[in-house]
């Protein structure tokens, strides 16, 4: 099978093997796998890599190879700094990174199901980086997530909505509080 790079569009480079396109480069600089077109995802169609397929293959994988007990890694990294290779600190409040699950909806691919966010939750410092993760998700009939679970650096994980437990419960434990004089709040707002 013949692979070759050919130059379909000014300023664009493609791969292709057996006849077929496997890569692109575009004229915007995005590194487009199985498609030709980049397209928004989320809101966020300026992503510079893209991989779109009608397959199982639509996937990344990382893998490593290492006789110990570390596994692969994905990687997020934020600074203030204004250039490539910035280290500009972050401040309180700042998002580190954001995994976002969206589907078609019949029109596009932008609405967010649901959400995990990581942001900086206090003051950083040097080799001092405190952080939360927040958890949303999207109601039936809604155009926008709400946050579901908060839990922020001194560990506290703040639910909002409902904690539902379905099935027969015949031992153990439903929820388990550790540490020091764990307190159970329940705060009633709709007054039943």
């Amino acid at each position: 099978t013949d692979t070759f790079v050919s130059f379909p569009a000014a300023n664009t480079v493609s791969v292709e093997t057996g006849g077929s396109e496997r890569a692109r480069i575009d004229s915007a600089g995005r590194f487009l796998v199985g498609t030709s077109t980049a397209r928004a995802v989320g809101g966020a169609g300026d992503s510079l890599l893209q991989i779109e397929g009608a397959n199982a293959k639509s996937q990344i994988s990382i893998i490593r190879n290492q006789a110990s007990n570390a596994g692969p890694a994905l990687s997020f990294g934020k600074t203030r700094g204004g250039s490539v290779g910035g280290t500009t600190v972050v401040q309180s409040g700042d998002k580190l990174g954001t995994i976002r699950f969206n589907g078609a909806d019949g029109t596009d691919l932008v609405s967010d199901a649901a959400s995990i966010v990581a942001e900086v939750d206090g003051t950083p410092g040097a080799n001092d980086m405190p952080g939360r993760l927040v958890f949303s998700t999207t109601a039936d009939g809604a155009s926008s997530s709400t946050t579901r679970l908060t839990i922020d650096s001194a560990g506290t994980s703040t639910f909002t909505g409902n904690i539902t437990t379905t099935g027969n419960i015949t031992g153990g434990n439903i929820l388990t509080l550790s540490g020091i004089a764990p307190n159970i709040v329940f705060t009633e707002t709709n007054g039943d």
